[in-house]
C-alpha cells in the first residue's frame, strides 16, 4: 500500500486504537464492563466516519447511505433467515445440537443468570408476564421487528466500517485483498471478545487450532456474502439489516437447542457459508463486483 491508500491505513489504525481501548476497559472493569461490548460493535462505524470527514477525499459521496428499495430489504431478510435455517439443519445433521422446542434449556440458563445477580426471573417480569411469553416475543422479534429497530442501528455499527469503507478501498488494491485479507481482519477484530466473555466450553489444543482455522474460513465467506449484499444493492442499510438478521435469527433458533459439540457447530457454520458463497459463484452473481467497481471512480 502507498500513500494513495492513506485513508485505508488511517481507518485501520483508528479501528485498532479504539478497539484496544474498549477491550482494555472491559478487562479492567471485569463483569461490570460487559455492557461495553455493545459499544465495541460501533468502533468500525466511528473509525469510518472520522476517516471520511478528515482523511477521505470523497467524504460520504460513495457511502451509499440511502433508503433504497423495499424489495431489497425483504429479499435479503428472507435470504438471511434461509441461511440461518440451513445452518441449524447442518448443525442437526452433524449432531452438534439437540432440540427442545419448549425452550426450557434457554429459560433455565436465563434463570441461572438472574440467580447469579441475586434476582428471581419471575419477580423481575411485569405482573402476568411469564418467562415463556418473554421467550416467544424474543423469538419472533429476532426473526422480524428487532432487525429493523434497533437492528439497523447496530448493524450499521459494523457495516459502515467494514463493508461500507474498508472493503471498497481494499478491492481497489486487489479483489483477493478485499475478500481474504478483509475477511481475516474482520475475524481478528472479533477475537478479543473471547478474552472478555467467559466461555462455557473447553477445547483441546488441536480442537482450538481447528476451530480458529474453521472460523477464519467461515468469516471470510460471511464477509464476502455481506460484501455481495452491499455491492448488489448499493445500499449500506440493506447490508446492515442482512447482517443483524443473521445474528438475531441465529439467536432466536438457539433458544430451542443445546450445544452438544461446539467444534462440530463451528464446522457446520463454516460449511453453511461455504455453500452460500458457492451458490453465488455458481450462479455468477459475483460479477456484480467487477460491474460496480468498473463504474466507480478509483
Amino acid at each position: 500500500m502507498t500513500m494513495k491508500h492513506k485513508s485505508l491505513i488511517i481507518f485501520l489504525l483508528l479501528v485498532t486504537l479504539l478497539s484496544a481501548g474498549f477491550i482494555a476497559a472491559m478487562l479492567f472493569l471485569g463483569q461490570q464492563g460487559f455492557f461495553l461490548a455493545s459499544f465495541y460493535m460501533f468502533v468500525p462505524a466511528i473509525a469510518a466516519i472520522i476517516t471520511r470527514i478528515f482523511f477521505y477525499e470523497n467524504k460520504f459521496k460513495d457511502a451509499n447511505l440511502k433508503i433504497g428499495k423495499p424489495k431489497h430489504y425483504l429479499k435479503f431478510w428472507a435470504i438471511a433467515l434461509g441461511i440461518t435455517a440451513l445452518s441449524y439443519l447442518i448443525f442437526t445433521l452433524l449432531g452438534s445440537v439437540s432440540w427442545d422446542f419448549t425452550g426450557q434449556p434457554f429459560l433455565d440458563r436465563l434463570a441461572d443468570q438472574f440467580a447469579l445477580a441475586g434476582q428471581d426471573i419471575n419477580e423481575t417480569l411485569p405482573e402476568g408476564f411469564t418467562p415463556q411469553m418473554m421467550l416467544f416475543i424474543f423469538f419472533i422479534g429476532g426473526l422480524t421487528i428487532f432487525n429493523i429497530f434497533p437492528g439497523i442501528i447496530t448493524g450499521l455499527g459494523e457495516e459502515l466500517g467494514w463493508r461500507g469503507f474498508m472493503f471498497p478501498q481494499m478491492y481497489k488494491i486487489k479483489p483477493w485483498v478485499a475478500f481474504f485479507i478483509g475477511g481475516l481482519i474482520w475475524f481478528a477484530w472479533h477475537i478479543p471478545l473471547v478474552l472478555v466473555f467467559p466461555q462455557t466450553y473447553s477445547l483441546t489444543l488441536l480442537e482450538t487450532i481447528i476451530t480458529v482455522i474453521t472460523l477464519a474460513v467461515g468469516s471470510i465467506c460471511t464477509f464476502a456474502f455481506l460484501a455481495y449484499v452491499y455491492i448488489k444493492t448499493e445500499n449500506i442499510l440493506v447490508a446492515a439489516v442482512t447482517h443483524i438478521t443473521l445474528n438475531n435469527s441465529a439467536a432466536s433458533f438457539s433458544y430451542f437447542v443445546t450445544i452438544q459439540n461446539q467444534l462440530l457447530a463451528n464446522i457446520g457454520l463454516t460449511i453453511t457459508m461455504l455453500i452460500v458463497v458457492g451458490i453465488l459463484i455458481y450462479s455468477k452473481q459475483t460479477k456484480v463486483f467487477a460491474e460496480y467497481f468498473n463504474k466507480t471512480p478509483a
